[in-house]
């Protein structure tokens, strides 16, 4: 139905019901993301969130998309989509992945999706550089999701492996509890400290590597410097959208590490980073609408008054968002402090690092005259509790574990969850 409805609404594009349509495909979009959510979060939760992000954005990028294809233009459209499709190509090779190892597909048509979905990538990675590939590399992966949907309308999921009788009733033993305790732990620190380095990495070379090496207070003299780096600056919007999505991994696996610390506050804290992304991810679509203005090729003294313009929106929107972003951070101090696990000194340094990001976010928009960078010093506290996370991992993953009657587990992970048990 998502297939068919995009197809038909992007035919029907700048009509209610093209636009009704793409809309409604995006929300289907969603809903399988949320589906095969539900099927894979026990076995593997890494991949089901991986999977549910992606079909998040690929639904968000596509609604986006039309929206820019009435007010910009068809080059910011054009932008839109292949960063769902790189999205949508990514985000689906761990998924196969998981249905080779559930054996919930036949290995011919895990491989055949792998593949199809790794040229969706490459093809739409092609056309954000400005080589034109067209919809060969789509087809296989095209043809895959039919095929795909109608094995799923014969026959469904087959699960690959049977509940044996009485596994249900017997219960989880305490060193079993502390196995898997210690488990989900360690693998949040690790999912929590790896996408907050790639988010690092990422955003510095957006911002300082592409953004605020092209972009001055001159319309012209930006607009130029884009118009000469275009697929630079496609690649640091392209960075930009992932950072968005790297934000709310980051946020459901901090939410899974300090699950034991508090009942709400960890989901409060998973949301408001949630929200912050999305409201990051509204504000790069601007920078998308800029990247689009400038493909389509009109002169630069034409375009420059809209290029800066939409460069200008983007700024103020992701300022304002990160009012809720230091909130996220000042609620990960408190209960890194409340932690057992977590060193007070790192508490204290994430929740000096929230209140920076308060300060000048509340700060520019209280008063234009304001232009003093607390967040440029306090940020260290998120460099340091992304370090301490890896290194919780790498010890939590060294520690061998210790024989105990039927079961085993890792000392340091039963000692964090022993009150517990």
């Amino acid at each position: 139905m998502a297939f068919v409805s995009y197809g038909i609404g992007s035919a029907l594009a700048g009509q209610v019901a093209g636009t009704a349509l793409v809309v409604l495909s995006s929300v289907m979009v969603v809903a399988i993301g949320v589906l095969v959510f539900r099927a894979l979060r026990r076995s593997h939760p890494g991949i089901a969130w991986a999977y549910l992000v992606a079909r998040g954005a690929e639904g968000f990028l596509l609604t986006a998309g039309i929206v820019l294809r009435n007010s910009v233009g068809s080059g910011a459209a054009d932008i839109a989509y292949q960063l769902a499709m790189l999205s949508l190509g990514l985000g689906s090779l761990p998924f196969c992945l998981a249905l080779h190892r559930q054996r919930w597909l036949p290995s011919w048509l895990a491989i055949w999706g792998s593949v199809g979905y790794a040229l969706l990538a490459a093809g739409a990675a092609a056309e954000l550089m400005r080589t034109t590939v067209g919809l060969v590399l789509a087809i296989p992966g095209g043809l895959f999701e039919i095929v795909f949907g109608l094995l799923l309308l014969a026959r469904g999921f087959a699960p690959s492996t049977a509940v044996q009788p009485g596994a249900a009733s017997r219960g989880p033993s305490s060193a079993a509890a502390a196995v898997e305790g210690g488990s989900r732990v360690s693998r949040a620190a690790l999912a929590a400290g790896l996408g907050l380095l790639l988010m690092a990495v990422l955003a510095g070379l957006a911002n300082f590597g592409v953004v605020d090496r092209l972009v001055s207070t001159e319309a012209v003299e930006t607009t130029t410097q884009l118009l000469s780096n275009q697929r630079a600056f496609a690649l640091a919007v392209t960075a930009l959208f992932a950072v968005a999505c790297l934000d709310v991994l980051v946020a459901w696996a901090l939410r899974a590490f300090f699950d034991d610390t508090h009942r709400t506050v960890p989901l409060l804290s998973a949301w408001c980073r949630t929200v912050y992304a999305v409201v990051f991810a509204a504000a790069i679509t601007h920078l998308v609408a800029a990247a689009g203005l400038l493909r389509d090729g009109a002169a630069t003294d034409q375009i420059a008054p809209g290029v800066h313009a939409q460069i200008t929106e983007f700024e103020e929107i992701w300022s304002m968002g990160l009012i809720l972003f230091g909130v996220h951070l000042l609620m990960i101090g408190w209960l890194a402090w409340r932690s057992r696990t977590v060193p007070t000194w790192v508490a204290a340094l994430v929740a000096i690092a929230g209140a920076g990001y308060l300060a000048d976010s509340i700060g520019a928009l209280v008063s234009t005259a304001y232009t003093i960078q607390v967040a440029a010093v306090t940020f260290v506290g998120e460099v340091v509790l992304m370090v301490w996370l890896l290194v919780f991992a790498a010890r939590s993953h060294r520690q061998a574990p210790v024989q105990r009657g039927r079961g085993s587990y890792p000392p340091a992970a039963a000692r964090m969850i022993g009150h517990r048990v």
